[in-house]
C-alpha cells in the first residue's frame, strides 16, 4: 500500500512541475519553424513565382528539444533537432537554437 501511495505522489509531483513549465513545447516550436519556411516560401513566390516557392518547399517532420533556457521574461532560446525534407537535401535532422517569444498570440521569432 505505500508503495501505490508513494508511486501516485511521485506522479502527481512530475505532473504538477510538468504544468509549471511555461517554455514552449516541441510542437510550438515545430509550428513557428513551419510559420517561418511558409513565410519565406511565400516571399521567394512572390519573387520567382509559384514555381520557385514549391521548388524550394521545407517540409518539418519533427523537432526534439535538448533544453530551453529562459532568456528574459518569456523569451526562450532552445537547442533543438530539426528532422526536416528539403529539395536540395533530402532528409536530415540539423541540430539548431531558436529563441521564441510568447506572445499574447502564442510563440514568436525573438531577438
Amino acid at each position: 500500500m505505500k508503495k501505490a501511495i508513494y508511486g501516485a505522489f511521485l506522479l502527481g509531483s512530475s505532473l504538477l512541475l510538468s504544468a509549471c513549465s511555461s517554455g514552449p513545447s516541441e510542437d510550438d516550436v515545430k509550428t513557428l519553424l513551419e510559420a517561418q519556411m511558409n513565410q519565406m516560401s511565400g516571399m521567394l513566390g512572390e519573387i520567382g513565382g509559384e514555381n520557385m516557392s514549391s521548388m524550394l518547399k521545407v517540409d518539418i517532420h519533427a523537432v526534439t528539444i535538448h533544453s530551453c533556457e529562459e532568456q528574459r521574461t518569456n523569451v526562450y532560446l532552445c537547442d533543438v533537432d530539426v528532422d526536416a525534407t528539403t529539395p536540395i537535401t533530402g532528409r536530415s535532422v540539423q541540430r539548431s537554437e531558436v529563441l521564441m517569444a510568447k506572445s499574447k498570440d502564442g510563440w514568436v521569432p525573438a531577438q
